[in-house]
């Protein structure tokens, strides 16, 4: 397994693990690094097949991802870290969770999926249908594509413009990294979320659930499950902002990131103490 290419910054204290969703890559988090910076310390790697990273395996999903990321991770020397996942940076984080339990002080998710079960609108259900589903993303994944995204994806367009959106998506060995996680997500939902389901009740940090209140992806029923199936997490709903939470939300996300490290910290102390008792 191989390393990941990371942005490291800020001034020290807590350490915080930013991990984007897709389409996307670290660049998803600019507008929230410029609001944190200043008091944690960010990590934020481009998943495999994103940015400066190694391509992902065939076949390989969030899982193959989590231990990427591990291994980054103990190469940079953090074995205290706090999670945030983006999209599908939110199993990822869940998983790296499932592996890693002892280095992990809280979790946030934001607009993602972590079920089995979530339904699949009917458009991309298409992924299931050889030759048909392939194409039908290579077009999503389009100029053309990618607009129309945007433009139904994005509630507060005055903070997130399409340029700049288009920006952390990446260029054309992004958008196919993310074009092939969609189909196998699409495909194999059962066998891809499994594990990753079954983590969620048995989570025992701080954890923190963002969603948008117009996001078209995922509803605010599926962020609503996702906060009752992670027991002691905390539901923050974000008003007038779509799926693409980083972009749309920076202040109210960063602000949301620093209360869970914040809880993270307490917790992680207070368990420290009573194992010394």
């Amino acid at each position: 397994m191989t390393t990941l290419q990371v942005r490291i910054g800020g001034t020290g204290g807590p350490a915080v693990v930013l991990l984007h969703g897709i389409p996307g890559s670290s660049e998803s988090w600019s507008k929230v690094l410029s609001r944190i910076d200043q008091r944690v310390q960010t990590i934020v790697p481009d998943l495999l097949g994103f940015g400066g990273s190694p391509d992902a395996p065939a076949d390989g999903h969030a899982a193959e991802q989590a231990a990427a990321v591990a291994l980054t991770l103990k190469r940079h020397r953090l074995d205290n870290v706090h999670l945030v996942g983006f999209d599908f940076g939110g199993p990822v984080a869940i998983l790296l969770y499932r592996q890693n339990p002892a280095i992990v002080r809280s979790i946030t998710v934001a607009a993602t999926n972590l079920f089995t079960d979530t339904p699949i609108p009917a458009p991309l259900l298409t992924a299931r249908v050889p030759l048909l589903g392939e194409w039908t993303f290579r077009a999503m994944f389009g100029a053309a594509g990618l607009s129309a995204m945007w433009a139904m994806a994005v509630a507060n367009k005055n903070e997130l413009g399409r340029d700049e959106f288009l920006r952390a998506v990446g260029g054309g060995r992004e958008r196919a990294a993310a074009r092939g996680i969609f189909l196998y997500s699409l495909r194999n939902l059962k066998r891809a979320y499994g594990e990753i389901e079954q983590t969620l009740p048995e989570i025992a940090v701080p954890a923190s659930v963002v969603w948008g209140d117009r996001d078209p992806f995922f509803p605010l029923a599926v962020g609503t499950r996702t906060a009752n199936a992670i027991a002691g997490s905390r539901l923050h709903v974000l008003t007038r902002c779509g799926h693409f939470i980083p972009g749309e939300k920076p202040e109210e996300f960063a602000a949301i990131i620093e209360g869970t490290v914040a809880r993270g910290e307490t917790y992680s102390s207070s368990s420290k103490m009573a194992k010394s008792c």
